[in-house]
């Protein structure tokens, strides 16, 4: 069995969940492993299991941590059970990578929600957002629990994805100049919630 919680199958990413409802907020708590070895992705969900309401609220969670449409995740087995696969459309090495990142930044998040402060910030590296995209879901996941207005999450969910789109844009080019906004983007959202800064990537330093 694998111990990834996603693979590729009928040219689809499928992956598997192990849901709980009525779990106070709409939120990925990292990753576990079932007793048959096989990984499994934890999630909450607020709604509750009843008349589908539970797999549609996990259905919008998934496509909103992956940064795909909602109608392109659905669930495909386990629609009565706690563990649950999922399906997602689309470009399959694209939601492959978007899924390794997601599940590393759901293992980060569990460990920063365990301890914060400077105990726990000298363990953290500060990051190089070419090298390692993790970077952005890391402080995503971090804002999304830290109990903010909505109005106040969203301005920095909105810093968060602009800064991203700049680097995607601006790494494979080695485009110093937009790096270093997208790092000053990214730290600036750091900064209000307590995240350790990134460094511009290491052929800036040079």
């Amino acid at each position: 069995m694998s111990d990834r919680p996603y693979r590729i199958a009928d040219g689809r990413l499928m992956v598997d969940v192990r849901l709980t409802p009525r779990g106070g907020r709409d939120a990925l708590d990292g990753i576990d492993r079932l007793a048959d070895g096989r990984g499994v992705l934890k999630a909450r969900v607020r709604a509750v299991p009843e008349d589908g309401k539970a797999n549609a609220a996990l259905e919008a969670l998934v496509a909103s941590s992956l940064g795909v449409a909602r109608s392109a995740v659905s669930v495909v087995q386990g629609k009565t059970a706690r563990v649950k696969t999922l399906a997602v459309s689309g470009d399959p090495a694209l939601l492959a990578s978007a899924a390794a990142k997601l599940a590393g930044a759901a293992a980060l998040a569990l460990m920063l929600l365990a301890g914060s402060g400077p105990a726990t910030a000298q363990f953290l590296p500060r990051g190089d957002i070419c090298a390692d995209p993790t970077q952005f879901l890391r402080t995503r996941a971090t804002v999304e629990r830290a109990g903010l207005a909505t109005p106040e999450r969203a301005r920095l969910v909105r810093t968060i994805r602009a800064a991203q789109q700049l680097a995607t844009e601006a790494c494979p080019k080695r485009d110093g100049w937009l790096i270093r906004r997208a790092v000053g983007m990214l730290n600036a959202v750091n900064r209000e919630v307590r995240l350790p800064p990134v460094d511009v990537p290491l052929f800036l330093r040079d």
